[in-house]
């Protein structure tokens, strides 16, 4: 049976909860087959991320490459890149994605505030990463960064979506595949969790109850994995959006004590409802 291949180019986080160990159990999950290039190696637990040794961005690049000449990708799911030169040697191996969607988490900051991707790397990331990128995912604290406003209420929230989506479309002959997934988890909303899909110029919220459960390491890998692998699966934009909200909550719900700190959230739950 010929599957659909993805990739994911991202961090490896030895707990297991998140990076590329969380993609390729979400990717798993939905059937997909992954490659993996790995552009950090972190020393982190549930506790927190006590450092981060980057691989060079040349060997991000190569191992990009590698995949890209032997094997057709649906999507390419891009998570920590951590460096300057990682950013420039992974936009340096998109030009020969070929058709495969784009999906980009943006990660700038863990839990516990470890700086993932600097200011100075951000800029370097928006001027020669973000033309290949078809869907960015960043929480309130990324957008807040990428637009240089403060993000406290829904107004600003879509204010925020829409100026990353015209960022993102920029320059751009078609904006079809083009659109911006803002998770709004850290607005203080006691009741509500309501993330803002911004695509074709038109903003779609997606509103669900708070789920009480603190076990929520990897949901943003999670979240941005789901959206391109639904999106390799063929579902139009807007309803892969869904299906990756759909697919978070029931990993949050699942989501399971590990360690000392905050455990892991769960795609394996997919598996035990497909019996």
């Amino acid at each position: 049976m010929l599957r659909h291949v993805v990739m994911t180019v991202a961090g490896s986080d030895p707990s297991g909860g998140a990076g590329i160990q969380q993609d390729i159990r979400v990717f798993t999950c939905l059937g997909l087959y992954s490659c993996a290039a790995i552009t950090a190696i972190t020393v982190q637990n549930t506790q927190g991320v006590k450092d981060v040794c980057p691989v060079q961005g040349d060997l991000v690049k190569r191992q990009v490459d590698a995949v890209l000449e032997d094997i057709r990708l649906k999507g390419i799911k891009i998570g920590m890149l951590a460096t300057k030169d990682n950013v420039i040697g992974l936009a340096k191996a998109l030009f020969s994605k070929g058709d495969a969607w784009v999906v980009a988490d943006p990660v700038m900051r863990s839990k516990n505030n470890t700086v993932l991707l600097d200011d100075s790397a951000w800029h370097l990331y928006e001027n020669k990463l973000l033309p290949k990128i078809d869907i960015l995912t960043p929480n309130l604290q990324e957008a807040s960064v990428i637009c240089s406003m403060d993000i406290g209420s829904l107004d600003e929230m879509e204010e925020a979506a829409r100026v990353i989506y015209e960022k993102l479309t920029k320059n751009r002959g078609s904006k079809d595949r083009c659109g911006v997934y803002l998770k709004g988890g850290h607005l203080e909303d006691p009741d509500k969790s309501v993330d803002i899909f911004y695509f074709d110029n038109e903003a779609l919220y997606l509103i669900d109850d708070r789920i009480d459960n603190i076990h929520t390491h990897g949901t943003g890998c999670t979240l941005s994995s789901a959206l391109c692998g639904y999106l390799c699966m063929g579902k139009p934009p807007r309803v892969a959006a869904r299906l990756a909200k759909e697919f978070v909550r029931r990993a949050i719900m699942a989501g399971f004590p590990l360690g000392k700190g905050i455990g892991p959230v769960d795609p394996l739950v997919f598996l035990k409802i497909s019996k």
